[in-house]
């Protein structure tokens, strides 16, 4: 394998650059190395001539990720106020920037026995415990059609696996928790609606929650 090897300005040590150990296609590449020294925190990227430069990082790496599962089942019924689902779904993050964004996901499976509505949101507190809870929806200048309504599973009779998605940015490094609710909405109020089984049955799927911190700077 050929080496390029500089010696340190000062001092001892050498710095070598390898060659692969061959190219795509035994082909004779050539790279233009840049006419500048760049600015902080830039990536050398190419133009896939062989012309080398620098760019800014466009962000978008994943700076935490959490998760919850909840495996047995639990049921609703004759709620109209949105409820917390279970407490198995609190996820707490504390994000390391308040410009990031925080990605929140849950994926409930859900039967119902009748033609009742289930409506989902998802909400957040500052306490752990969800004391004092809000609901989170996708601000507008991510999502111009968020409207705050209820995510709807309507019909009769159905499994479904419902995915609640919500994004929002963090505004601040508080610590936050993470939670999805559920209510019916519709006729007949005191039919039921099963979590993770087939009403209230046989086993249907594991509900999951995933907080995720991105950073966009």
């Amino acid at each position: 394998m050929s080496q390029l090897k500089l010696t340190a300005d000062s001092g001892g040590g050498t710095v070598s650059l390898n060659g692969p150990s061959s190219t795509t296609g035994n082909a004779d590449l050539t790279f233009k190395l840049p006419v500048a020294d760049g600015s902080a925190n830039q990536l050398m990227k190419t133009d896939g001539s062989g012309n080398l430069g620098w760019a800014t990082d466009q962000g978008g790496k994943l700076l935490q990720f959490k998760y919850n599962v909840k495996n047995n089942g639990t049921s609703l019924s004759t709620v109209t106020t949105p409820a917390e689902i279970s407490s198995d779904f609190r996820t707490t993050i504390t994000p390391t920037s308040a410009s990031s964004l925080i990605i929140i996901t849950a994926t409930l499976f859900i039967s119902k026995t009748d033609e009742q509505n289930v409506g989902f949101r998802l909400y957040k507190s500052s306490s752990t415990d969800m004391s004092s809870p809000s609901f989170v929806q996708t601000p507008s200048t991510i999502n111009s059609s968020q409207d705050g309504n209820l995510n709807i599973c309507a019909g009769d009779r159905i499994n479904v696996a419902a995915v609640i998605k919500v994004v929002e940015v963090a505004g601040n490094t508080n610590a936050r928790t993470y939670s999805p609710f559920w209510c019916q909405t519709g006729n007949p109020v005191n039919s039921r609606a099963y979590l993770n089984s087939y009403s209230g049955g046989g086993y249907y799927g594991t509900s999951t929650i995933t907080v995720e911190e991105v950073d966009i700077s």
